[in-house]
């Protein structure tokens, strides 16, 4: 579609290479967390039941991350915000000795997967 004056007229969401790279972290960075939490947290019996779920996270944060990369913004925004929320209460309970046995390691997934969302979002450099 174009304009009057001849230039284009974006019509769907905003697809940049800034969204397309926060997909793509979005994605590499909850699977790194996925493996991070079942390595460092304490052994439970799951059985076939922990597969079921982890798979339904990957696929969850497939389809997250799908729409992440496609530049659908709101959507990156309220992950944004989310992620970086976790990341305050992360370090909160860290300080305050609180915190699961996973969380320094998960920690630095979180505040990166924050920044490559909120990069997209507000142009960050």
């Amino acid at each position: 579609m174009t304009a009057q004056n001849g230039s284009a007229v974006q019509t769907g969401p905003a697809v940049g290479k800034k969204f397309r790279q926060a997909g793509y972290g979005f994605f590499a960075l909850n699977m790194v967390y996925l493996v991070l939490v079942y390595a460092f947290l304490p052994p439970f019996n799951l059985g076939a039941k922990g597969f079921v779920y982890a798979g339904a996270y990957v696929l969850f944060m497939a389809a997250l991350a799908y729409f992440v990369y496609r530049g659908f913004r709101r959507l990156t925004l309220i992950l944004a915000v989310i992620y970086g929320l976790r990341s305050v209460v992360s370090v909160y309970t860290m300080i305050r000795g609180e915190a699961f046995m996973a969380v320094p390691y998960v920690l630095p997934c979180l505040i990166i997967t924050f920044y490559v969302l909120a990069r997209a979002v507000w142009d960050w450099p």
